[in-house]
Protein backbone atom coordinates (compact mmCIF):
# COMPACT_ATOMS: atom_id res chain seq x y z
CA UNK A 1 0.00 0.00 0.00
CA UNK A 2 1.36 3.18 -0.49
CA UNK A 3 2.21 5.62 2.05
CA UNK A 4 -0.33 8.61 0.62
CA UNK A 5 -3.29 5.80 1.03
CA UNK A 6 -1.69 4.55 4.56
CA UNK A 7 -1.65 8.22 5.31
CA UNK A 8 -5.23 8.94 4.18
CA UNK A 9 -6.51 6.43 6.18
CA UNK A 10 -4.20 6.31 9.35
CA UNK A 11 -7.12 8.80 11.30
CA UNK A 12 -9.39 6.03 11.03
CA UNK A 13 -6.92 3.12 12.22
CA UNK A 14 -5.40 5.36 14.92
CA UNK A 15 -9.17 6.03 16.29
CA UNK A 16 -9.15 2.39 16.25
CA UNK A 17 -12.19 2.25 14.00
CA UNK A 18 -9.99 -0.38 11.76
CA UNK A 19 -7.57 -2.74 12.81
CA UNK A 20 -4.78 -1.75 9.70
CA UNK A 21 -5.11 0.65 6.60
CA UNK A 22 -5.74 -2.06 4.34
CA UNK A 23 -8.85 -3.28 6.55
CA UNK A 24 -9.68 0.51 6.31
CA UNK A 25 -9.43 0.80 2.82
CA UNK A 26 -11.20 -2.73 1.74
CA UNK A 27 -14.27 -1.71 4.00
CA UNK A 28 -14.28 1.77 2.68
CA UNK A 29 -14.13 0.18 -1.21
CA UNK A 30 -16.86 -1.93 -0.19
CA UNK A 31 -19.09 0.70 1.09
CA UNK A 32 -18.85 3.03 -1.77
CA UNK A 33 -19.01 0.11 -4.45
CA UNK A 34 -22.22 -0.85 -2.51
CA UNK A 35 -23.28 2.98 -2.51
CA UNK A 36 -22.90 3.40 -6.53
CA UNK A 37 -24.94 0.24 -7.19
CA UNK A 38 -27.84 1.50 -4.87
CA UNK A 39 -27.65 4.62 -7.03
CA UNK A 40 -28.07 2.90 -10.01
CA UNK A 41 -30.24 0.66 -9.21
CA UNK A 42 -32.32 3.50 -8.43
CA UNK A 43 -32.35 4.84 -11.55
CA UNK A 44 -32.81 2.28 -13.41
CA UNK A 45 -36.06 1.26 -11.22
CA UNK A 46 -37.07 4.94 -11.60
CA UNK A 47 -37.28 4.67 -15.50
CA UNK A 48 -38.49 0.87 -15.02
CA UNK A 49 -41.57 2.60 -13.11
CA UNK A 50 -42.04 5.52 -15.96
CA UNK A 51 -42.34 3.23 -18.54
CA UNK A 52 -43.26 -0.32 -17.32
CA UNK A 53 -40.52 -1.95 -18.97
CA UNK A 54 -36.96 -3.16 -19.14
CA UNK A 55 -34.27 -1.35 -20.79
CA UNK A 56 -33.88 -3.93 -23.67
CA UNK A 57 -38.15 -3.83 -24.15
CA UNK A 58 -37.80 -0.08 -24.46
CA UNK A 59 -34.93 -0.03 -26.84
CA UNK A 60 -37.16 -2.69 -28.97
CA UNK A 61 -39.97 -0.06 -28.79
CA UNK A 62 -37.69 2.77 -29.55
CA UNK A 63 -37.41 1.49 -32.75
CA UNK A 64 -40.84 0.55 -33.70
CA UNK A 65 -41.83 3.80 -32.11
CA UNK A 66 -39.39 5.80 -34.40
CA UNK A 67 -40.76 4.18 -37.62
CA UNK A 68 -44.50 4.98 -37.25
CA UNK A 69 -43.27 8.83 -35.96
CA UNK A 70 -41.17 9.15 -39.24
CA UNK A 71 -44.30 11.15 -41.16
CA UNK A 72 -45.14 12.98 -37.66
CA UNK A 73 -42.92 15.79 -36.57
CA UNK A 74 -45.35 17.14 -34.65
CA UNK A 75 -44.24 14.52 -31.94
CA UNK A 76 -40.57 14.31 -32.50
CA UNK A 77 -40.11 16.35 -29.86
CA UNK A 78 -41.95 13.46 -27.32
CA UNK A 79 -39.67 10.95 -29.08
CA UNK A 80 -36.14 13.44 -28.67
CA UNK A 81 -37.40 13.01 -24.87
CA UNK A 82 -37.78 8.97 -24.85
CA UNK A 83 -33.99 8.95 -26.81
CA UNK A 84 -32.75 11.34 -23.85
CA UNK A 85 -34.37 8.98 -21.38
CA UNK A 86 -33.34 5.74 -23.34
CA UNK A 87 -29.46 7.09 -22.93
CA UNK A 88 -29.63 8.38 -19.65
CA UNK A 89 -31.08 5.06 -19.16
CA UNK A 90 -28.23 2.96 -20.74
CA UNK A 91 -25.39 4.46 -18.76
CA UNK A 92 -27.19 3.72 -15.54
CA UNK A 93 -27.57 0.27 -16.61
CA UNK A 94 -24.09 -0.42 -17.98
CA UNK A 95 -22.72 1.43 -14.81
CA UNK A 96 -24.78 -0.70 -12.54
CA UNK A 97 -23.55 -3.95 -14.38
CA UNK A 98 -19.85 -2.33 -13.93
CA UNK A 99 -20.20 -1.56 -10.27
CA UNK A 100 -21.86 -4.95 -10.01
CA UNK A 101 -18.55 -6.60 -11.59
CA UNK A 102 -16.68 -4.70 -9.07
CA UNK A 103 -18.67 -6.01 -5.97
CA UNK A 104 -17.63 -9.40 -7.31
CA UNK A 105 -13.62 -8.81 -8.01
CA UNK A 106 -13.53 -6.95 -4.45
CA UNK A 107 -15.06 -9.27 -2.56
CA UNK A 108 -12.57 -12.20 -3.79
Amino acid sequence: MSPNVAKIVAPLVNNGLYENAEAAVKDLMAHHILHQIEHYRAIVAKFEEKYGMRYSQFTAYLQERAKQLAGQPALHKKFMLEEEDALDWKIATEMLESWLGLRGKSAA
